[in-house]
């Protein structure tokens, strides 16, 4: 099951990037990083509400399944973070001559990162039990203020950086939104996957307590 929705979500993302380097290429062809850039962003803030509701819900339930969805999101939600200020970085270059400019956008989107990172290095820190499980949860409700600001310096704050981007033909604006719901796609799948290898885990951990 898991294996197909995989294969279905690669299938969107590798269409969209044929999309993109044919019938919908942007020029010059440096700017195509635009059809991975964008999904990886907004995948990247989907994931951290995914955390921040799933935090949510630990805190109020005390369901350690909650706290499992919250972790792998967060693993996940590094990954695209990574991806987004990657690819920011060589929009960048191809925009502006430059990998890095200290607008408000690049800054919230590299805080970002620095949260997901953060929030798992808090875990770390911890033996896995209720105490790891609430300080996490608490960081990532606190940690979550970050999102309104990368979505308000995106679009009302003004800097180098375009608030958005425009596209000329209708296939530009299908391969981005092909890529888009792939890359979200693929997270969600690979969220679900986790959380199953955390669960396994966290029983294991409580069967071997247990038996000692």
């Amino acid at each position: 099951m898991r294996t197909s929705l995989i294969s279905f979500g690669l299938y969107l993302t590798l269409f969209s990037g044929w999309l993109a380097f044919t019938v919908a290429a942007v020029e010059p062809i440096e700017k195509n990083i635009i059809y991975v850039h964008i999904p990886a962003a907004i995948t990247a803030l989907a994931c951290f509400c995914v955390l921040f509701v799933c935090s949510i819900q630990y805190l109020r339930t005390g369901q350690k399944d909650w706290d499992y969805i919250a972790a792998a999101s967060a693993e996940v939600g590094l990954v695209f973070a990574t991806v987004l200020n990657v690819t920011g970085m060589i929009f960048a270059r191809a925009e502006w001559g430059t990998f890095w400019t200290p607008s408000p956008r690049l800054v919230s989107s590299a805080v970002l990162w620095f949260l997901y990172a953060a929030y798992l290095i808090l875990r770390s820190s911890f033996n896995a039990g209720c105490k790891q499980e609430k300080v996490s949860a608490v960081f990532g409700i606190i940690a979550f203020a970050d999102i309104p600001l990368v979505i308000i310096s995106a679009r009302f704050i003004r800097d180098v950086h375009r608030p958005a981007f425009s596209f000329d033909t209708g296939w530009q604006i299908t391969a981005l939104l092909l890529a888009i719901l792939g890359t979200i796609f693929l997270a969600a799948v690979l969220i679900w996957i986790k959380t199953d290898i955390l669960k396994v885990a966290g029983h294991n951990l409580e069967n071997t307590e247990n038996t000692v």
